[in-house]
């Protein structure tokens, strides 16, 4: 790719002369500390007004900037935003508004020089090689992923790489898609869209891994590598450009036409030279670096085995060197729903239990119909007034979540606490089939059987990990989350797996008529809890390292003799009580030095009091949302039930 100072690049004029140009930029992650100077420079130039360029000027990804119409004046602010230390192109509105239209890739070869893409008909659509300029952008289709990185100094071409391997590692355990195009002047530009649901893995033959994540990752690496240049972006989600903002709930299709529109921008701006604006100047801080570029192409292969992005942030934060082998998975049937899922376990036995009791009522094929409808309608208002008053609990809980703040670990309080980070492992947990690192996972096998009604699945076994001890990090340290007895309302990430022919699968999935369904909370997934904040007794109770001491003073002659106030060579009954009162003294001050008594850690936990709430959840608004669902549907509907028992009773012994 040639690389001509993109203020003077012919083809920039000519795009600026083809169409009413745009201004697309990097900004500052955090503005300097000279930002009134620079954004008044550029009010000036642009007609924007300094408080807005304030909010456009500082972000994450690529952006947009619309000053008062004109070349002249675009032409003007892409310069001084250059003089910023920016990363700033011009170009045509028309480059953007296109729509791409790629095909889906199912198959991949791969070669020494060159990597094809097959579509469905197998028919080549995209040859990456050495005379190719790449643009990869990795995306998430559930937006639990979307990172905005913390990137406080510029990053030199290439090393800003090594934050979308990070986010790469997110993003695959989720729902990923990829886009990959060639960022050369042909026009459409030549690519493919790759959705990790519909392409053909063992196409990759060696490097194909059981991990659908790491086969994901395996394939960003492989489609980079023989390229000349390769851009690589996850900002996608995080950056804002109008029409390229994907709204997560409105379903997958709108999900994906921002994506397109997103790629556009990005494709636009490659060709107009962003990603070769790698200068800082002195004295300007906070930018927020662009995503990674790599001249040779070469990109890290993605493993299990490298090194993990999850460690704290924070080098001051308790950690262990390497998280301790889990306990045997749960794979019990009905002891494993009371204690994975409680709530859902006790709402819809209550539900069977309205559902008999309404057959029961209206069938009246048994002996004694009065006692039996009796039965019935006692057991309907019993229903909905449990139902009631559950609906009761789900408010008083969305309200506690409203109106607690948000705490940081450092500065958490003991007693009821918010905190909202990233999950961390405490035991070295992995799914089952695909070795993926999570916090929790649910793992169900099923088997096609044939019956009198046709194929369908059946269930052969479950594993679930239970509710184990995790870690909740954010950016000022880490604290112990025991999950047991929580409400537990986070999202999860699921992968399916196909039976099929063939030496590399693993034994489970060697018949065509099997599949595993995998749900896991992934390790590094955004968490947000409210409980109990206490602390835990890790080491030995104040008595037993008394007494631990007090026996290593009687062994230790020397150290006791300072306690024979009469030099009489013996111990007396006051002169022991002295020691250990001494001894004692000492344990108390050094728990006082330490901030909490030694063997004590901080921990989050369901709290002693039943009506206090303990829920676990991927956002803070998302727990809101789901509370006020709960209650809004629950409250009225357990009316409606104790009403119809009512109604039926009154019928009975009224009517």
């Amino acid at each position: 790719m040639p690389t001509p100072d993109p203020k003077t690049s012919p083809e920039n004029l000519k795009n600026a002369d083809s169409g009413h140009p745009i201004l697309l930029f990097f900004p500052f992650e955090n503005l300097p500390e000279n930002a009134n100077d620079l954004l008044g420079r550029l009010s000036e130039i642009s007609g924007i007004q300094a408080g807005d360029l304030r909010y456009r000027l500082a972000g994450r990804g690529l952006t947009r900037l619309s000053p008062d119409p004109g070349p002249e004046k675009i032409s003007q602010c892409v310069r001084q935003i250059q003089n910023m230390g920016l990363a700033a192109v011009q170009v045509p509105e028309s480059a953007v508004r296109s729509r791409l239209r790629l095909p889906t890739a199912r198959k991949v070869s791969i070669a020494d020089s060159a990597v094809v893409f097959y579509d469905r008909q197998d028919n080549a659509v995209l040859t990456i090689d050495k005379k190719t300029d790449l643009l990869v952008i990795v995306a998430d289709l559930s937006g639990k992923a979307v990172e905005k990185p913390n990137l406080s100094l510029f990053m030199e071409a290439g090393s800003a790489g090594r934050n979308f391997d990070q986010a790469l590692k997110r993003i695959s355990a989720a729902a990923p898609v990829a886009v990959i195009c060639k960022i050369n002047q042909e026009e459409p530009p030549a690519g493919v869209f790759v959705d990790h649901t519909r392409f053909s893995y063992p196409s990759m033959q060696n490097h194909m891994d059981l991990s659908a994540a790491v086969n994901f990752r395996n394939l960003m690496a492989i489609a980079t590598k023989p390229a000349g240049s390769a851009v690589t972006d996850h900002f996608f989600g995080a950056a804002r450009l109008p029409g390229a903002v994907p709204d997560y709930q409105s379903g997958q299709k709108k999900i994906l036409t921002a994506l397109n529109r997103y790629t556009r921008y990005m494709v636009a701006a490659a060709r107009a030279g962003v990603f070769r604006q790698t200068r800082k100047p002195a004295g300007i801080a906070g930018f927020a670096g662009i995503p990674g570029l790599t001249r040779s192409g070469r990109a890290a292969q993605a493993s299990e085995n490298e090194q993990d992005f999850s460690t704290p942030h924070d080098s001051s934060s308790p950690r262990e060197a390497k998280p301790k082998p889990p306990p045997e998975a749960d794979s019990s049937g009905i002891r494993g729903y009371f204690a994975n899922a409680p709530h859902e376990f006790i709402m819809g036995g209550v539900f069977v239990v309205m559902g008999v009791l309404w057959c029961f009522f209206n069938l009246q094929r048994f002996d004694h119909p009065v006692f039996w409808n009796t039965l019935a309608g006692v057991g309907l208002i019993t229903a909905g007034l449990w139902l009631f008053f559950y609906s009761l609990v789900m408010l008083h809980y969305k309200r506690m979540v409203e109106n607690t703040p948000t705490s940081r670990v450092r500065s958490m309080a003991m007693g009821t606490a918010e905190l909202e980070g990233r999950a961390r492992q405490y035991y070295d947990l992995r799914s089952p089939h695909s070795k993926t690192k999570c916090i929790y996972y649910w793992c169900t096998y099923l088997r096609r059987v044939r019956t009198s009604k046709g194929n369908k699945w059946r269930v052969e076994k479950i594993a679930r990990s239970g509710a184990l001890p995790f870690y909740l990090e954010d950016e000022t340290g880490r604290i112990l989350v025991r999950p047991r007895g929580a409400l537990m309302l986070a999202d999860k990430s699921r992968q399916e797996f196909w039976g099929g022919q063939g030496m590399w699968l693993a034994p489970d999935l060697r018949d065509r008529g099997t599949k595993i369904i995998e749900t896991l909370i992934a390790e590094g997934a955004r968490i947000y809890v409210l409980g109990a904040a206490g602390t835990e007794r890790t080491g030995p109770a104040f008595r037993q390292r008394l007494i631990a001491r007090l026996r290593a003073l009687k062994s230790n002659p020397d150290a006791l003799a300072q306690y024979d106030t009469n030099n009489d060579g013996r111990i007396d009954e006051h002169e022991w009580e002295a020691a250990r009162t001494d001894m004692e003294t000492r344990l108390h001050a050094e728990s006082l030095a330490g901030g909490t008594s030694p063997g004590e850690r901080p921990v989050i936990k369901k709290h002693k009091l039943a009506m206090m709430p303990f829920i676990i959840a991927d956002s803070e608004s998302a727990i809101i949302r789901k509370l006020a669902l709960r209650t809004w549907l629950l409250l009225p509907g357990g009316l409606a039930v104790a009403g119809l028992g009512l109604q039926l009773l009154i019928r009975l012994y009224h009517g």
